[in-house]
């Protein structure tokens, strides 16, 4: 361990995918207490992780350029190489990053057995996909390889200072600052998922019968169709602030204290709740691929998941756990 003295770790899909993955970086912070830990993330997730106290770098790439085009695989390499990391976790399995790290002479490589694993030093089976295990217990296997500790179950999602006052200025000037603000997220990117917004919008309308709440539609801006739905179906029109976020702001905006939940079908900002300290009502899409709560599920014995098929799915049932979500 003490040869260890920069680490690389590798993690470039989607907003979820990336945070589940740092229970496993603070293992191995607590193994390599004084290695200098970079993460390498897919440029759109820029501010997810501003800050964390288990990261001392980000590094972004484009990963679709990355996966099609040479010019930027080889920029890449002259960079990992040009660091000289001692050790690389390549948390998502791709046959060119897998290159990218056996070339920069990274001697120690550890990740998953599949696409050109044979080029990493450290491999792990994946059978994530059939293993019933959740997401995190799975990346935590990556970090066993390393001899890490045992988890101690903390996660930290850290919001940007200058961010959260930013939107607390905002809930004042909006006049919501006395308000129990419930967080509505109706889109999503996969279809299979989707709860209609008819369903979201009679959601809205039941929670706007109690004065004390406050309903915000949130989302990026590909979304924002979805919510504008929402917001036209809805009789008492909820505040729609859909694709106004960076994704530091989103984080900052679920810590604030009078946000008391978040509703949304299975999606990233359902992490970023959930792992921040927000709970979460969250509707999982029985037999959709990928979207399985005993994989990718909440974790914080807060939160409530609904996991039917989503047609099924009633307001009743929806508003009943968000009850007892607020009461808990």
């Amino acid at each position: 361990m003490t040869q260890i003295h920069r680490i690389l770790f590798i993690r470039t899909d989607r907003i979820g995918d990336v945070l589940m993955n740092l229970a496993a970086i603070r293992t191995i912070r607590r193994a390599y207490p004084k290695a200098w830990i970079t993460l390498v993330l897919d440029e759109s997730l820029n501010g997810l992780l501003n800050a964390h106290p288990d990261i001392d770098e980000v590094l972004f790439v484009s990963i679709k350029k990355f996966s099609s085009e040479l010019r930027e695989r080889f920029i890449f390499l002259k960079k990992i190489k040009a660091a000289r990391f001692d050790l690389a976790i390549v948390a998502n399995a791709g046959k060119w990053m897998h290159a990218v790290v056996f070339l920069a002479g990274i001697r120690q490589r550890v990740g998953w057995g599949r696409k050109w694993g044979f080029l990493l030093s450290q491999t792990l089976q994946d059978d994530k996909a059939v293993a019933q295990r959740h997401e995190i217990d799975s990346n935590l296997g990556l970090a066993r390889l390393l001899g890490a500790p045992v988890w101690d179950k903390t996660l930290e999602l850290p919001a940007d200072p200058w961010a959260l006052k930013r939107l607390e200025e905002r809930a004042q000037s909006s006049g919501i600052s006395d308000k129990k603000i419930i967080a509505v997220h109706p889109g999503t990117s996969n279809p299979a998922k989707r709860w209609p917004e008819a369903l979201f919008a009679e959601l809205c309308d039941r929670l706007a019968e109690d004065p004390s709440l406050q309903v915000i539609l949130i989302g990026g801006p590909e979304e924002r169709a979805s919510s504008e739905e929402v917001r036209r179906l809805t009789r008492a029109k909820s505040l729609d602030w859909t694709g106004q976020f960076t994704l530091g702001e989103l984080n900052a905006f679920l810590r604030l204290k009078n946000v008391k939940a978040l509703v949304s079908v299975d999606s990233g900002p359902v992490h970023v709740a959930w792992i921040g300290g927000t709970p979460v009502v969250a509707l999982y899409a029985q037999n959709v691929p990928g979207s399985d709560p005993a994989r990718w599920g909440p974790r914080d014995g807060k939160s409530e998941v609904i996991f039917k098929p989503i047609s099924t799915i009633t307001v009743a049932e929806v508003y009943d756990a968000l009850k007892r979500v607020l009461a808990k």
